[in-house]
C-alpha cells in the first residue's frame, strides 16, 4: 500500500515526464556565463514557481485546532492552472546564442526543434581570444504530459494535537526514484488558536480563527550523466526549493460541512546547482579547428519569489472522513483537493 502511495504522488508530479523531456538541457552550458543564468533560470522559473506557492498551499481545511493529541492524515493534490506566458520566455535579453524565435518553451511549454547558434568572443581566461560557435537543439517542456493542461504537485502530511490550542503539522516524503530523478518532501507547521486570547470573543460557537505559520522544502536532483550529451563525470543538477507562509485561517465548523478561508503571504527561496564537469566543445572561427574547455560545477542559479495569498473553500465532514476544496488566488491560481481522516 505504501509503495503505490508514493507511485501514484509521483505520478502526480510528472516525474516521468521530466526525466524524459530534460534532453538536451546540458547544452544550455555552451552560452557564456552570462547567458547560461539567464536560460536555465528562465527555463525552469514557472516549475519553481509553481512548486515554491503549492508547498504553501493544502496546510489547513479548518481554522479549530485538534484536542490534545488528536490527530489527523491528510493527502492533498495542488493543481495550478498555467498562464500562457508562463510557457515560453523571450530569447531577445541573450548575447550569445541567435534563435530564429522571438521565444522558447519553459519546462512546462511545448516541444521544439528550433535550433540555437552559440557565438562567444571573450578574452577572459576563461575563453582565450578568439571566436567560438557552437550550435544544438533547445529543449523542450512537458506541455503533452498535463492533464488538462494543468499540474498538479502533491503533498502529504499528518497534524497532531498540543497544548494551548495549537497543532503541530509535519509533513514528510523520503527521497524517491524514478528513472534519473529523485525527489524528496518535508515540511512543518504550527496551528495556533488565537481566537482564545480575545477573551468573551472564544465563547462565540461554530467560529474559529489560527495563526498558520509554516515551511516546506522540496528537492530535486537530476542525473544528467545518464543521458547528458556532453562528455564528463558527476554531470548532476539539483534543484531546492524552500517555502515559507504565514496565514490567519478563519471558519465556520458546522456538523456536515465547514466553511474556511485565509489570507496571508507567500515566500520561496530556491537555488538551482549544476554539479560535475562538462566538456565544451566549440569550433574556432575561420578554422576547421575544434576547441575543448572542462568546467567543473559551472553554474548556480538562485530564485526569490514573493506573492500575497488568498482562499476560500468547504470541507464535507463524513463519517471517519473529511472531503476538502479550496481555490487559491495568488502568482499562479491554484485548486486544492484532498481528504483527511483522524480524531479531534
Amino acid at each position: 500500500m505504501k509503495k503505490k502511495l508514493f507511485l501514484f504522488i509521483y505520478l502526480s508530479f510528472n516525474v516521468t515526464s521530466f526525466s524524459q523531456n530534460f534532453e538536451n538541457l546540458e547544452y544550455l552550458l555552451l552560452a557564456s556565463q552570462e547567458d547560461q543564468s539567464l536560460l536555465f533560470k528562465e527555463y525552469l522559473n514557472p516549475l519553481v514557481t509553481s512548486v515554491n506557492f503549492g508547498m504553501g498551499s493544502g496546510w489547513a481545511n479548518t481554522a479549530k485546532t485538534h484536542k490534545l493529541l488528536g490527530f489527523d492524515i491528510t493527502v492533498s493534490l495542488n493543481t495550478f492552472f498555467i498562464p500562457s506566458d508562463a510557457k515560453k520566455f523571450s530569447t531577445s535579453g541573450l548575447t550569445s546564442i541567435t534563435s530564429s524565435s522571438d521565444y522558447l518553451p519553459t519546462v512546462l511549454g511545448g516541444n521544439t526543434n528550433e535550433t540555437l547558434s552559440v557565438s562567444i568572443n571573450d578574452d577572459s581566461t576563461i575563453f582565450p581570444p578568439n571566436e567560438f560557435s557552437a550550435t544544438f537543439i533547445a529543449p523542450s517542456g512537458i506541455e503533452n504530459d498535463f492533464f488538462l493542461n494543468m499540474l498538479i504537485t502533491p503533498n502529504i502530511q499528518i497534524g497532531l494535537g498540543l497544548p494551548f490550542k495549537t497543532d503541530l503539522i509535519v509533513r514528510y516524503i523520503p527521497t524517491t526514484s524514478s528513472k534519473n530523478t529523485n525527489i524528496g518532501l518535508m515540511g512543518v507547521g504550527i496551528k495556533h488558536d488565537i481566537l482564545q486570547h480575545f477573551g468573551p470573543v472564544d465563547k462565540i460557537p461554530l467560529i474559529d480563527l489560527s495563526l498558520l505559520l509554516a515551511y516546506s522544502n522540496y528537492s530535486i536532483d537530476y542525473e544528467f550523466q545518464k543521458t547528458s550529451n556532453l562528455p564528463g563525470v558527476g554531470q548532476t543538477a539539483i534543484l531546492d526549493m524552500n517555502n515559507y507562509s504565514a496565514n490567519i485561517i478563519s471558519s465556520i465548523d458546522l456538523k456536515l460541512i465547514t466553511f474556511y478561508a485565509s489570507v496571508g503571504y507567500s515566500k520561496g527561496v530556491s537555488n538551482l546547482s549544476i554539479l560535475g564537469s562538462y566538456e565544451l566543445s566549440y569550433n574556432i572561427s575561420d578554422t576547421s579547428e575544434v576547441i575543448v574547455f572542462n568546467v567543473v560545477d559551472p553554474l548556480k542559479v538562485e530564485w526569490e519569489k514573493e506573492s500575497l495569498r488568498g482562499n476560500a473553500g468547504l470541507s464535507f465532514n463524513l463519517p471517519g472522513i473529511k472531503l476538502f476544496a479550496d481555490y487559491t488566488f495568488q502568482e499562479y491560481n491554484s485548486l486544492t483537493v484532498g481528504a483527511s481522516i483522524g480524531i479531534r
